[in-house]
């Protein structure tokens, strides 16, 4: 296992890797609806061993970070299971999964150290994901030891239940939260166009970065001097490495380089945000001014 280096100006680096971009749900809120087939072919499978030696370099290079795992699905990756346990090793990580798959087995295979360097974000979509189904197999992974959280989003057919899940999974002694939609539904725009009921309901639940909560009404952050691409970066499944989620959100990406090239690097300086919005609010981390 790697030592933890010293403070040093890479300290709290951190990343959000999309490992690869294939899902088995197809949720029409997705980043992705209507583009599987399209953004499926950047997804690269290099192997388990493989994938682990290039996150074994970057903590060469940096010392231990941070990585938010997301997808698609992680757990459908080809041997997910022995990535992380290796990758545990360098790393602490966050996964957000749908719970479909078989995170509870890969999970309870990790040692009790292991487990205390992971954390699960477990997403409910009621329009795939059987509700008892998915408290079965939250309450395995918490029985495993490793700490969990649900996230819901609150696309506007769905909010009406969040009182009602929210009972249901805090029953259990699992935390419930919900993050805000952004995009269009029946020709409005949201966040922006929640109405005061709605707001209701999400407000008491709604989840935050940094203790700062999602927003529902945009956040102009264009100007503002940004670690991103600094201290972080979203990875891409082929390796390509971008600022961040607001680039990504409305394709205005700007490339770091690549997290699979010997010599990638982040930036030696924060610089201004170049989007107009922060729809996953990085900037609760990452604003510098």
């Amino acid at each position: 296992m790697l030592k933890k280096k010293e403070p040093s100006p890479f300290s709290k680096i951190s990343f959000a890797w999309d490992i690869h971009w294939k899902c088995n749900y197809r949720c029409p809120y997705c980043w992705w609806h209507g583009r599987w087939e399209e953004v499926e072919k950047r997804s690269i499978y290099p192997g388990w061993k493989i994938l682990s030696d290039h996150w074994k370099r970057i903590g060469g290079r940096y010392g231990e970070v941070h990585v938010e795992i997301n997808g698609g699905e992680p757990f459908i990756y080809p041997d997910f299971g022995k990535f992380l346990d290796r990758f545990l090793n360098f790393h602490t990580a966050g996964i957000m999964t749908n719970l479909s798959s078989s995170a509870d087995l890969v999970l309870s295979g990790l040692s009790e150290k292991k487990k205390g360097r992971v954390k699960i974000g477990a997403s409910f979509h009621p329009l795939f994901s059987d509700f008892e189904e998915f408290l079965k197999r939250a309450k395995r992974v918490k029985d495993a030891g490793v700490a969990l959280g649900v996230l819901y989003l609150s696309y506007p057919p769905q909010i009406r239940k969040i009182p009602e899940y929210k009972k249901r999974f805090e029953e259990e002694g699992i935390n419930f939260s919900v993050s805000t939609f952004w995009g269009e539904y029946e020709g409005k725009s949201y966040p922006q166009s929640y109405t005061p009921e709605e707001l209701f309901l999400i407000d008491p639940v709604l989840g935050e970065r940094s203790g700062k909560k999602f927003q529902t009404e945009p956040l102009v952050t264009k100007g503002k001097m940004c670690r991103a691409g600094h201290t972080y970066g979203i990875i891409h499944p082929d390796g390509e490495v971008v600022r961040c989620g607001g680039g990504s959100w409305k394709a205005e990406n700007i490339i770091i380089g690549n997290i699979f090239s010997e010599d990638f690097k982040l930036w030696d300086n924060p610089r201004p945000c170049h989007s107009d919005h922060c729809p996953c609010n990085e900037w609760a981390f990452l604003l510098s001014e």
